[in-house]
């Protein structure tokens, strides 16, 4: 979508930030590989940097468009409608399945009796009233949550550290290191979720100012993403057990409730909390902006309402987000072993690689002197 630049680097890399700590850092990632969930943190972060970097390439080879245009260009004008229909159908259901995350995660450590109805439609009244005020004021907002979750993200740190759950003989010493696992944990999982999300960002980037220093700017907080998530894996395997970790819904929360120093800092969980309803509020939002964004730019030749297409963006989200809305377990399986394959490969990596290569191919023939 082709809009002003109105967005600044530092507020688009706090975005970047919440957007891939968001839910990330409370679900706990790459458990299933133990002791070396931390190596699995670095491996699928030096992976994203890449992915990220091929998204910028894209952009850049593109004349800095929104999705659409740059699918519509590659692809054609009927076959890149089709594709970005789906990216703006995938959005939806990414900002739902987040949705249905937060109030799973509300319901069972803060309101236990509360009907998730009530629950789902707050936050969902919160993103329609964020949309209304536009994406200037939200990526704003971004500096202080931003702010406010990284400090806590240093604190907590310390504070396991300290306490005396921390096991360091859960880490050490390190058995034989079994690569299987870690390529499994890995692949496709440990990219696409968080790193591999960031394909949404080319539906916002048409609003950044800086474009020369995005690259840059956006590696940076991946470096960062990468190595707090690193460190909340080994910190979570050290009070938890390796073997036990993974068991958890929510790793991080319960790892901070075994804090308890000198009998004053007590419930620090509540710390855990805060971050993961920042995070998942910074999540749905952009999806929710990315989904509207492309919709848009797919019906712009029908001049549709504005109104209407984007009442139908929210009225899918909520549709979505009631598939296995009851079932927790099954809502988790599918996304951890459906989704990534059916939906995150191929619209995350598939689809990009084929834009390098059709650019490529392009960029190839345009240098061939004309007969």
């Amino acid at each position: 979508m082709s809009g002003k630049p109105i967005v600044g680097m530092i507020e688009m890399q706090f975005v970047m930030l919440l957007f891939l700590l968001g839910s990330a850092i409370i679900l706990g990632l790459g458990l299933d590989a133990g002791e070396y969930s931390w190596l699995a943190n670095v491996l699928a972060g030096i992976t994203g940097l890449l992915l990220f970097n091929l998204y910028v390439y894209i952009w850049n080879e593109n004349h800095h468009q929104g999705l659409n245009p740059i699918l519509t260009a590659q692809f054609g004008k009927h076959l890149g409608f089709i594709i970005s229909a789906v990216y703006a159908v995938y959005f939806a259901y990414i900002a739902s399945r987040v949705l249905n995350d937060i109030v799973h995660f509300i319901n069972s450590t803060l309101l236990h009796n509360m009907h998730p109805f009530f629950i789902k439609f707050t936050i969902f009244l919160l993103i329609i009233y964020t949309y209304s005020k536009g994406l200037e004021p939200f990526v704003r907002s971004a500096v202080i949550f931003g702010s406010v979750t990284l400090l806590f993200l240093l604190l907590i740190p310390f504070f396991i550290v300290l306490s005396s759950n921390f096991h360091i003989d859960y880490i050490m010493p390190f058995h034989s290191l079994d690569v299987t696992k870690i390529v499994k944990t890995v692949f496709p999982t440990l990219i696409t979720f968080p790193y591999g999300e960031l394909v949404v960002s080319l539906a916002l980037l048409p609003f950044l100012k800086e474009k020369k220093s995005l690259s840059k700017g956006g590696s940076i907080v991946i470096v960062i993403s990468t190595f707090l998530l690193s460190i909340f894996s080994f910190l979570t395997i050290g009070v938890l057990h390796p073997d036990l970790a993974k068991s958890y819904s929510y790793p991080l929360v319960t790892t901070i409730e075994h804090i308890g120093l000198i009998g004053f800092f007590q419930r620090l969980d509540i710390l855990a909390v805060i971050i993961f309803m920042i995070g998942c509020y910074f999540k749905i939002t952009v999806f929710t902006f990315a989904s509207i964004f492309v919709a848009k730019d797919c019906m712009n030749k029908w001049k549709v309402n504005n109104n209407s297409l984007v009442s139908t963006v929210f009225l899918a989200i909520i549709a979505f987000s009631y598939l296995y809305s009851d079932n927790n377990s099954l809502h988790v399986k599918i996304g951890l072993e459906l989704v990534p394959f059916l939906l995150h490969v191929p619209l995350q990596i598939v689809v990009p690689l084929l834009i390098l290569m059709i650019t490529f191919v392009r960029g190839k023939f345009a240098k061939l002197p004309s007969k």
